[in-house]
């Protein structure tokens, strides 16, 4: 009997501190002289859970062929000060018309499938708070004239995407926006550097309500 309490009471234990734990999710993307690099790291207890996914390389293939991304994941721990990698796994994905067109299917399937699926989502994106935001671009063609016109565009781009976002998540501080025109030389770089976090539990609470509304009869 004793036992069985312990053993019910440590799995008790186990879900509070799952429950109340802060997932810290920092995006790394980098294009510059041509070369593209990004890092996804996810982590968890002040770094004693860490997964990073590593995108060395991106690879233009062409309109209809689209985008080759080569991934690079794994998993590591850090015991005592003492880092250990558990997994590592190497992964290429293309991404094309006919991926973003069955992406845009699977999409359409959840809003028809699940009531109030925006409404959960925003719910959740209200949980997260973003640590950081730091989006640098330097941009030029080699002409003064379009130099210009593409700043004011990478402008737009940019205040639309992060007004957009600060309608739901919070922001621990204000988000860093720079564009460098080039107005001399023909260059396209940018440099994104972001840090969001949120509890586990949200996250479990928002699957709940969104299989909570699933409506029956319909595909899972």
């Amino acid at each position: 009997m004793f036992f069985l309490l312990l053993v019910l009471g440590l799995f008790v234990l186990f879900i509070f501190v799952i429950w109340f734990t802060t997932l810290r999710i920092e995006m790394v993307f980098k294009r510059e002289q041509g070369n593209d690099r990004g890092e996804v790291i996810i982590s968890a207890w002040g770094g004693l859970f860490r997964y990073r996914l590593a995108i060395p390389q991106l690879q233009w293939e062409g309109i209809d062929q689209g985008m080759k991304v080569e991934s690079q994941a794994k998993l590591e721990s850090n015991v005592d000060g003492a880092a250990t990698k558990a997994t590592q796994k190497k992964a290429d994905v293309m991404v094309n018309k006919r991926k973003i067109k069955k992406m845009k299917e699977s999409y359409r399937e959840l809003v028809e499938n699940i009531s109030f699926f925006h409404q959960t989502i925003r719910w959740f994106l209200s949980k997260v708070t973003c640590e950081k935001l730091v989006w640098k671009t330097r941009i030029g063609t080699g002409d003064a004239a379009e130099a210009g016109i593409l700043t004011g565009v990478a402008w737009t781009v940019k205040s639309t995407l992060v007004g957009w976002v600060s309608q739901y998540i919070k922001w621990r501080q204000p988000p860093e926006l720079y564009v460098d025109p080039q107005f001399q030389t023909p260059v396209i770089e940018t440099h994104l550097h972001s840090i969001i976090h949120f509890k586990i539990g949200h996250a479990i609470i928002g699957i709940k309500r969104l299989l909570f509304h699933m409506r029956k009869g319909r595909v899972r």
